[in-house]
């Protein structure tokens, strides 16, 4: 019984001892919150390809957008006249500058092998005037020496025949000039030692060797492949010549420039073609040395005109002259009854952009003149390609190569397109 109420107390004991720590039986803490389970991470997905990389446009080809059989022979050839090109004697036998040749001008220019040099020679070799005679030569009356220089003839005639055989016209370049005539011709007796003659003996000289030449090409069958002579080449640059030993410093009133002109105009009319021939003064600078030229050529003319114009040579660059510049000589060559040519056309630059904008720019001007009624008569480029050039590494023409036409070629058949010119084949 004792250890039945011990069991009681203990018991009794427990409980209050629970009630004041404050908990019930039914006062359980509240479970805490299950964790959110993360779902399965999907499966990761392949990695998309390589985007393929847009490809460059393929950039339009140069002239594309020109008339299919549209050339320089078929646009300026026809509104000009006469459009053509420099060539030397090796290229009369090279097919690549020949098929270029045929395919863009119908005119050339021989590039020395028509100067007094290439006809007289480095040295001379005299024949008598009998001699001379029987050879076709001219003698004038006033003409008193014994001995005459052999002339060869030999690239002029095949000049001629080149031309006749592809269809072209022929510039003769040039009569007169002080840069390529042996200093022989002024000396006596033809000697490279002797003193320099008279101007009555430089007078005799001059017109036979004017009469001689000129006599010889229209001789021919097909002479008349030759339509236009420089008769004088740069007079109002010349320095240190043998003409100026000759006759003197005679400034803008020269005296033999004047003869020059009145020989070839008396050979143009005792042949009968004085009409379809022109003689032009030649000269470079032309549209900064404007009113010298004019007032040459007004000396020239001033006993009847035998000078028909001028040979505006052209040897430009992308800064200088300004298109404006040009243009405004030219028209003043114009204004003065002159006819023109551009002879020596090319155009330095150190960027083909450069070349073909300013070559479009000068070619629009000039049609733009022509189409008003200029007497503009004909253009010559002064070779075929840069790899021929006169002005090695300035890439002065209108092909790097003879297969490559540049952008400036493409830019001057644009020209006349815009100006409205081209009528199709």
């Amino acid at each position: 019984m004792r250890k039945l109420r011990y069991l009681l107390g203990v018991l009794a004991l427990g409980m209050m001892m629970f009630a004041a720590c404050g908990n019930k039986p039914d006062d359980n803490p509240l479970p805490t919150e299950a964790p959110q389970v993360t779902e399965a991470p999907e499966e990761t997905p392949e990695p998309t390809a390589k985007p393929t990389a847009t490809p460059k446009p393929t950039p339009t080809p140069m002239g594309a957008n020109l008339p299919a059989g549209i050339n320089l022979k078929n646009t300026y050839g026809e509104t000009f006249g006469h459009i053509g090109t420099c060539i030397n004697g090796r290229q009369f036998s090279d097919p690549a500058a020949l098929a270029v040749l045929k395919e863009n001008y119908n005119s050339i220019t021989m590039e020395n092998e028509m100067k007094p040099d290439a006809i007289l020679g480095s040295s001379s070799t005299l024949i008598s005037v009998d001699e001379a005679k029987a050879l076709g030569y001219v003698i004038p009356v006033n003409y008193k020496e014994s001995t005459v220089p052999q002339l060869n003839f030999y690239y002029t005639d095949r000049a001629i025949q080149f031309c006749v055989d592809n269809n072209l016209g022929l510039r003769g370049h040039t009569l007169v000039w002080h840069s390529q005539t042996p200093s022989w011709f002024f000396k006596e007796d033809y000697k490279r030692d002797g003193a320099f003659v008279s101007p009555e003996v430089m007078d005799a000289r001059l017109e036979f060797f004017i009469r001689s030449v000129m006599g010889h090409v229209y001789d021919q069958e097909n002479g008349l492949v030759l339509y236009s002579w420089d008769v004088v080449n740069e007079y109002v640059h010349a320095t240190d010549a043998g003409w100026k030993e000759v006759y003197g410093e005679e400034g803008l009133e020269a005296g033999f420039v004047k003869k020059a002109f009145v020989i070839a105009d008396d050979v143009l009319r005792q042949y009968g073609i004085r009409e379809e021939v022109s003689l032009l003064y030649n000269d470079f600078n032309t549209y900064s040395e404007t009113l010298q030229i004019l007032n040459l050529l007004e000396f020239v003319n001033a006993d009847g005109k035998v000078c028909d114009g001028v040979g505006m040579q052209s040897h430009l660059t992308v800064d200088n002259p300004h298109v404006i510049k040009f243009t405004t000589a030219m028209k003043k060559f114009l204004d003065a009854g002159h006819e023109v040519h551009i002879t020596e056309l090319d155009v330095g630059n150190s960027n083909d952009i450069y070349q073909a904008k300013y070559c479009y720019d000068l070619m629009k001007k000039i049609l733009e003149l022509k189409t008003e009624g200029a007497a503009i008569n004909g253009i010559t480029w002064w070779g075929l390609a840069d790899t021929n050039s006169w002005r090695p590494g300035e890439k002065a023409l209108m092909f790097k190569t003879l297969k490559t036409p540049k952008l400036s070629y493409y830019r001057v058949m644009e020209a006349y397109v815009d100006v409205g010119l081209y009528m199709g084949e």
